[in-house]
């Protein structure tokens, strides 16, 4: 099987479960560990990076934190909350960090990052404009950015064309019955609920604000999807990209760079199917009170060079923001994303969510709740 340098890095993600208390308060931190000591408040050549493991490729690409005297002191995470809680206990500690896009605004909020000085960035003019224009929701409040966005990606319904033969076009297509046994979703907390969520109630505008009524029909669809149909909930895309290529699983919901880890054991192909397929755009942020504001803006800045860019393209298996970077990539890479109608794709191939509610508002269900309801799933 043939894999991206750090594919068996970024691909092993898993959901780690936070409450909305520790969410919002940090009391998870205690049992995850800062894993760095506090920070002095000079600035210093060691540049700390919080985030996933195989983002940190970007920053580096050329050897360019030690051209500038800098060394990259990583601690990696294996979920998005986890960066949060450990931003509470201390956004200093981090000069860089890769959020989860819909948890900018409440990072930005809170005071736990800073804002970014796009004078400092030159190389962030060159962005592709759909895909700084889908960030900007997120990740800049009143013009003033928070995050570069530097990757993008989908979750679609993935599959073994030499058994599916046909390109799926719903997701309840995982259910018909040749498939039974033969099928799987990952222990992907927001990919699933993005996806079963708009399956189990057509037309809704968000499937991560859901109503009680429509999450619970949610959740009995996913256990109806996971008794009589699913091979197994995997563990991580790393576990999917294993069923996958000893062919255990024929269809699936995955995510785009499993089909360049699965490389010649499978035919893997996907589609984007009419209900939507959840997306994401990720940036770069600093953490509130940095000492290293200047050596930050500068490893973002060498992320989003076209060099850059195809370091990190390359490491991950995913697609690039910068089209000067095109060029650069794989073959693999230049046909298998749409870069000359990404438009399109980002305004009607797939969707974007927004943040759950973390308190109660009388009508929608709360992040405790999703997190209750994801529970019962895998009990079931």
């Amino acid at each position: 099987m043939k894999n991206p340098v750090n594919g068996d890095l970024v691909r092993v993600r898993t959901f780690i479960p936070m409450s909305r208390r520790a969410f919002l308060a940090g009391t998870a931190g205690a049992a995850l560990g800062l894993g760095l000591s506090a920070r002095p408040s000079h600035a210093q050549s060691n540049v700390t990076y919080l985030g996933w493991q195989g983002y940190d490729a970007y920053l580096e690409a050329d050897g360019f934190p030690g051209k500038r005297g800098l060394t990259l002191q990583k601690s990696f995470v294996s979920s998005a909350d986890e960066m949060v809680t450990k931003l509470r206990l201390g956004s200093s500690t981090y000069d860089l960090l890769t959020p989860y896009f819909i948890n900018d605004p409440f990072l930005q909020g809170e005071g736990l990052i800073e804002p970014l000085d796009l004078a400092k960035i030159p190389n962030f003019k060159t962005i592709m404009e759909p895909v700084r224009r889908m960030a900007a929701s997120n990740m800049s409040v009143d013009g003033t950015w928070y995050a570069a966005p530097f990757v993008w990606g989908s979750a679609p319904l993935m599959y073994n064309s030499d058994v599916v033969t046909a390109a799926p076009t719903s997701w309840k297509d995982m259910m018909k019955p040749e498939f039974k046994g033969k099928c799987a979703i990952p222990d992907d907390i927001t990919a699933c609920w993005s996806v079963w969520g708009r399956v189990a109630n057509p037309g809704i505008k968000t499937a991560l604000r859901m109503t009680r009524e429509q999450l619970s029909r949610t959740v009995d669809l996913l256990v109806e999807l996971k008794k009589n149909h699913l091979r197994t909930i995997a563990s991580s895309y790393g576990d999917l990209t294993d069923l996958a290529a000893r062919k255990e699983i024929v269809i699936f919901q995955g995510f785009e760079p499993v089909a360049s880890w699965v490389g010649d054991a499978a035919p893997i192909k996907w589609a984007f199917p009419s209900e939507g397929t959840g997306s994401f755009i990720e940036g770069y942020a600093i953490g509130k009170g940095s000492a290293n504001i200047d050596a930050a803006h500068e490893l973002i800045n060498n992320a989003l060079s076209p060099e850059g860019q195809k370091a990190g393209a390359e490491a991950n298996g995913l697609p690039v923001v910068v089209s000067e970077a095109i060029p650069l990539v794989s073959d693999w890479n230049r046909a298998s994303y749409p870069y000359d109608n990404l438009e399109d794709f980002l305004t009607k191939k797939v969707t974007f969510e927004e943040m759950f509610y973390l308190e109660d508002d009388g009508t929608h269900a709360t992040w405790d709740e999703y997190q209750e309801a994801w529970e019962r799933v895998l009990k079931a």
